[in-house]
């Protein structure tokens, strides 16, 4: 009996260290339920919070860059108003100049020389001209002044190499234009004798009719090199920056060998994505070129590490 109840003490006593006594780890499910349901209500409003503060964050940094894309495209298309109404006011100052009233009305060389000095004189001073031309009403060139390529001093082109451009678009399209309005090209390569040039030169073309006693007497039409202008537009350090058309041909692509869809052969239309259409990344030009293209200029936003070349 005595070696019973010894027993006996020994197993009760084992029993309550195994039993009554429960593993830390497991404390928190029996002995502290309360201080459990405590500690998971805080872990999941912790991981609420979390999700909030992210996508609070995730807002903010789109918002952000939304709103630097809207400048960046306020300030582009300021720009290029200035360069196109200057242009356009340049143009008409030509026009409206007495040497102009005096060659329409009797048509002599003395008054076609003058003329052509004031238009040498606009291409000397405005680095955007290509050409400065007068073309006859029958679609004759009769001036010409050429910036010439590697920056020398314009010229003013002998008679016998002035063309024919009867049948050029510019020219029809003019005809058709009222007194006082301008005409407006589309944004394209320049050709000569027909073909594109080599070496590509981004042209954008205005002309305004000359009328005399109520008829079409000729015209004066500018060629604008738009190759600094295009640079500026589609630089940037946030951005990639396309100009498309409303037929998504491309006519600016971060790479060159994939500008120019419309006019140069095994190039692809842009393809329009969700990222790419978004009201603050993308924004008419029409307003500004006035040509029908539809031209609209849209930001991508630069991705850390990616070549600007690739899309």
């Amino acid at each position: 009996m005595h070696y019973q109840s010894r027993h006996t003490e020994r197993s009760n006593k084992f029993a309550f260290l195994n039993y009554s006594k429960t593993p830390k780890h497991f404390r928190i499910w029996t002995s502290s339920r309360p201080k459990f349901l405590f500690v998971l209500t805080m872990f999941i409003v912790n991981l609420f919070n979390g999700s909030i503060i992210s996508s609070a964050n995730a807002s903010e940094i789109e918002n952000s860059i939304q709103i630097k894309a809207s400048n960046e495209i306020a300030i582009k298309r300021e720009y290029l108003k200035h360069i196109i109404s200057q242009q356009e006011r340049l143009l008409t100052s030509l026009v409206d100049t007495p040497f102009m009233n005096a060659y329409i009305a009797k048509n002599q060389e003395s008054d076609r020389d003058s003329l052509s000095e004031l238009f040498l004189t606009a291409a000397t001073i405005n680095k955007y001209y290509m050409q400065v031309r007068f073309i006859d009403a029958q679609g004759q060139e009769k001036i010409r002044i050429e910036q010439s390529s590697n920056d020398s001093a314009p010229m003013i082109i002998k008679e016998a190499a002035l063309q024919d451009k009867s049948s050029r678009e510019y020219f029809t399209a003019t005809q058709k234009t009222p007194a006082g309005e301008l005409w407006h090209s589309p944004f394209d390569l320049n050709r000569e004798q027909g073909a594109i040039e080599q070496l590509i030169n981004p042209t954008y073309r205005i002309a305004h009719p000359v009328y005399f006693d109520g008829a079409f007497s000729g015209m004066v039409i500018i060629n604008l090199d738009m190759t600094y202008v295009l640079k500026y537009l589609t630089e940037s350090n946030d951005f990639l920056i396309y100009l498309v058309d409303s037929d998504n041909e491309l006519l600016t692509h971060p790479n060159p060998k994939k500008s120019w869809s419309k006019y140069l052969p095994g190039r692809g239309k842009h393809l329009q994505t969700t990222a790419l259409t978004s009201e603050k990344m993308t924004h008419s030009l029409e307003d500004i070129f006035k040509n029908g293209e539809g031209i609209r200029i849209i930001l991508r936003e630069k991705i850390s590490n990616e070549p600007s070349t690739k899309d």
